[in-house]
């Protein structure tokens, strides 16, 4: 059907209507290109590298192994995981162990885990992982609490109390934030630094198990995890 004559806009009119939207259209996009470019501008990038910070506790910890415990068998009977089939002793002050350190390698070969959520224990033959499953790496790895997983970690000072070949070996390291520290970490400036696994009786006679206050620390930028 053909429109009425008098329905139709002139085509000045049309001319015009068409001009008016393509400036809405255009101030439209520089509008939200305005947005973008704010939002862009305002993300802080991460830094290099932080000016170093005293005042920092480093503790380590590592994998015990069964092979080096012998004290009294305790039962864990009833605390295994959910699925999970153990033996049903171990070495009391091997578990003790395990409880702190949050894994533990085992006579038969492979690894003790503790469940520290659900209070539970479970058998596994994968090595210690991190707490966002990535594998932890001796003299890498660090457990920390109030740092972003992955941020690269320099000692500059290691602090008293440790003998100077450690402190060269802790001071080269090139640490990584890939794990959190479940007991004991409260403190902001905790860092627990991940040593491997054992190897020897009574690691905790040995000048690398050390406790270190006053330590001064550069913090880098947050890496990829592995």
């Amino acid at each position: 059907m053909a429109a009425p004559p008098d329905t139709a806009p002139p085509p000045g009119a049309r001319i015009a209507a068409g001009l008016v939207c393509a400036v809405l259209v255009l101030a439209a996009l520089g509008y939200a290109g305005l947005r973008l470019q704010h939002r862009l501008n305002t993300i802080d990038p991460p830094q290099a590298a932080t000016a170093p910070r005293g005042g920092y506790t480093l503790t380590v910890y590592f994998t015990p192994a069964e092979t080096y415990y012998n004290g009294p068998r305790r039962s864990i009977r009833g605390q295994a995981c959910a699925g999970q089939s153990l033996p049903e002793t171990f070495p009391a002050d091997y578990l003790e162990r395990v409880d702190l350190e949050g894994f533990g390698k085992t006579a038969r070969g492979d690894y003790l885990g503790r469940d520290f959520d659900r209070k539970c224990y479970f058998a596994t033959s994968t090595p210690p992982l991190g707490s966002h499953d990535n594998a932890l790496v001796p003299w890498p790895s660090v457990a920390a609490n109030h740092l972003s997983p992955g941020t690269e970690i320099r000692v500059t000072d290691c602090g008293p109390g440790l003998t100077a070949e450690i402190c060269t070996r802790v001071r080269a390291a090139h640490w990584r934030v890939d794990d959190l520290c479940s007991i004991g970490c409260d403190d902001a400036k905790h860092l627990d630094l991940y040593i491997g696994e054992q190897t020897r009786p009574a690691v905790e006679d040995e000048d690398f198990y050390f406790v270190t206050t006053g330590a001064t620390v550069r913090a880098g930028a947050p890496a990829a995890l592995r």
